[in-house]
């Protein structure tokens, strides 16, 4: 079976890659934008990147602390971004590490809120016609026991493992939907951990972006038809 970059290449290559996600696909913490997992991923595509990434938003568009959905997040802005005049020929996601993380609203922002609009966005780019392997999806990041414990108001105080139910969930939608699936927080946890993280114990290290492309190129589609 072939890897995210071979089936890419083996269909011809693609002219751009979008990267869709928070802070972490934006670059934050690389030491310079070369060394982000975005740049790093559409090197090894060969081709150009189209950085969607915006710092601290969240895939749903539920209601958050103060009744109102956070701006920004990536559902609502989905189709200007990935279907819009700089539509790209692959699409890799890096969403669900904020998801995790927010605690605000439990009522009303939660992982049913999460599955529900990732779902609505990943079936929306098969339906603008994005074939499904031209598609990867990753789980949310490692993140270490430590960084429960720092962020703004609402992102503090999540557990392990209602954090990684994000990343069983993203697995499922891969799965559902027969696009790539790039396991992020399984292999960072197993091949690096904590030493994959930068001190503020959120954001990865320019080690820990080198293994995020590593592993969206070496990620592997999931439906059992495939």
């Amino acid at each position: 079976m072939s890897d995210f970059v071979a089936t890419i290449r083996e269909r011809g290559g693609a002219r751009t890659l979008a990267t869709f996600g928070d802070s972490i696909t934006f670059g934050m913490s690389a030491t310079t934008p070369e060394r982000s997992w975005a740049s790093l991923l559409a090197s090894r595509l060969g081709c150009a990147l189209i950085n969607k990434g915006i710092p601290g938003t969240v895939m749903q568009n539920s209601p958050a602390m103060g009744g109102a959905p956070r701006s920004n997040n990536g559902w609502s802005r989905h189709k200007s971004d990935l279907l819009g005049a700089d539509r790209a020929d692959c699409i890799a996601v890096l969403y669900g590490f904020n998801d995790a993380r927010y605690i605000g609203a439990p009522e009303t922002f939660n992982i049913e809120g999460f599955i529900r609009d990732y779902r609505d966005v990943v079936g929306n780019l098969v339906t603008a016609g994005f074939r499904p392997e031209m598609i990867c999806l990753g789980s949310p990041p490692h993140i270490p026991d430590a960084g429960f414990t720092v962020g703004s108001e609402g992102f503090t105080g999540q557990t392990r493992e209602r954090f990684e139910a994000h990343v069983e969930a993203v697995e499922a939608i891969a799965r559902q939907y027969g696009t790539f699936y790039a396991p992020v927080n399984e292999r960072m946890g197993a091949e690096g951990g904590d030493a994959l993280v930068c001190e503020d114990m959120v954001h990865p290290n320019d080690t820990g972006h080198a293994k995020i492309a590593e592993i969206f190129a070496a990620a592997e589609r999931l439906a059992d038809e495939f």
